[in-house]
């Protein structure tokens, strides 16, 4: 605490300061917790027709990030292999558009969007024997336990298991706490639980913490299909520009060590004074680095953009405090950026391919001079980040991904011994 600030706390009569803290508890934010978790409450549902349904905090454009799109992917692609009905439960904004675009490549129609909104209330929800539900994250997988329970209380039979599309180890998104606390109960609870992990590297560390799941499915990440005609366009010219993978209110993006790493970058390399540093992902203010300097923002921008972005770009900036190896940096290096990112646990990209600088930590001197690295590599050579070669097979391998059929297989046995009416 600063001097100024102690001195002010002591001179303040004991009585008057109790109250000043009574008023500071009452008026700071609940706990997380208390403003996302809340009770479903089943309602009878006769019909045996088999009915996926996916539970999402929102399905908002403005975080439609690559996660978002996965997750709705995974879910149509099970509806349509296996003809079950589908259903969104949406406890957030929800934009059908979102769902309709990707719902039209499987032959499905984005009606079944369920917009509960924020609740402040119990709410009522349709519940069948042959519902099985497909969770986003931490609480929406705890949200729906009373229809989970409900389901075996109105029609019996064995406990239908729930599938956990698990993409983070979200745990630590918060500090030790309650919060934190309740994410580890959602991997942790006595129901029958399959969890659906994105990447091989983020399961070794969901393992390594000691998490046990009835059932695992693992997939490797993959090329956005929006971003591939870009790709297969070829190499094109690029700048002197660095981009940035901005996300300042997302604390895993590491956003702080960004903006220290490219003021560090600035003092100390004058020599790459006529580089521009741009920021993609969320908007924001531009951030001064130096004499007449400042990183600009593009915000969230559309997926043509952004892909023009990445073509014309020589230099790629993105940290991730997760095991998961996240979409941007994949991105980058394979749009023929040489991009620099970190370590993290069992998580390091640099042997994923040639373009990767992977750094051991996010101080400001490792990231400027990684980047002073880069920008010299790119200036000796313009064409390095293209002639930069892929060791990721999955990540551009166009065929589906191999969970998808064994994962359909087993919901449809769970459907029939539930007594779905119809062939699936």
């Amino acid at each position: 605490m600063p001097q100024w600030r102690e001195t002010i706390k002591r001179a303040i009569p004991v009585a008057l300061l109790h109250s000043l803290e009574q008023l500071r508890d009452r008026i700071s934010a609940p706990a997380f917790e208390d403003t996302h978790l809340f009770e479903y409450e089943a309602v009878a549902d006769s019909s045996l027709v088999p009915r996926l349904s996916m539970v999402m905090p929102s399905i908002d454009p403005a975080w439609a990030f690559g996660g978002v799109t996965t997750g709705i992917d995974i879910f149509l692609d099970l509806c349509h292999r296996t003809g079950a009905e589908p259903r969104f439960i949406t406890e957030g904004k929800a934009d059908r558009d979102v769902v309709g675009r990707r719902a039209l490549k499987f032959g499905l129609t984005p009606e079944y969007v369920e917009d509960i909104g924020r609740p402040n209330r119990v709410v009522r929800m349709p519940v069948r024997a042959t519902d099985l539900f497909l969770t986003y994250n931490w609480w929406t997988t705890l949200n729906i336990r009373p229809l989970l329970d409900a389901q075996m209380r109105l029609f019996g039979g064995s406990p239908r298991p729930f599938i956990y599309l698990i993409q983070d180890y979200e745990p630590s998104f918060y500090g030790f706490s309650s919060t934190h606390m309740l994410a580890r109960l959602a991997i942790e609870q006595d129901r029958p639980c399959w969890g659906v992990f994105n990447s091989s590297q983020l399961h070794t560390f969901f393992a390594a913490q000691g998490h046990h799941l009835e059932r695992t499915y693992v997939f490797e990440p993959k090329i956005s299909q929006s971003l591939r005609p870009a790709l297969d366009a070829g190499p094109t010219l690029k700048t002197k520009q660095i981009l940035v993978y901005g996300r300042p209110t997302v604390p895993r993006n590491c956003f702080p060590a960004i903006e220290k790493g490219l003021r560090l970058w600035a003092s100390r390399y004058p020599q790459f004074a006529d580089w521009e540093v741009v920021s993609a992902g969320l908007a924001h203010n531009p951030i001064p680095i130096g004499p007449g300097r400042a990183v600009c923002s593009a915000g969230k921008l559309s997926l043509e953009a952004y892909a023009d972005l990445l073509r014309t770009t020589a230099v790629g900036l993105s940290l991730m405090s997760s095991p998961h190896p996240s979409y941007p940096p994949l991105e980058m290096a394979h749009f023929g950026l040489l991009t620099i990112t970190n370590k993290y646990a069992n998580k390091d990209l640099s042997t994923a391919h040639d373009n990767f600088v992977s750094i051991p930590d996010i101080d400001g001197a490792t990231i400027a001079a990684a980047l002073a690295q880069a920008c010299e590599r790119f200036e000796a050579n313009p064409d390095i980040g293209w002639q930069g070669q892929s060791h990721m097979q999955a990540y551009l391998d166009p065929a589906e991904w191999g969970f998808l059929p064994d994962l359909a297989n087993d919901l449809r046995r769970v459907w029939k011994s539930a007594g779905a009416a119809v062939a699936i």
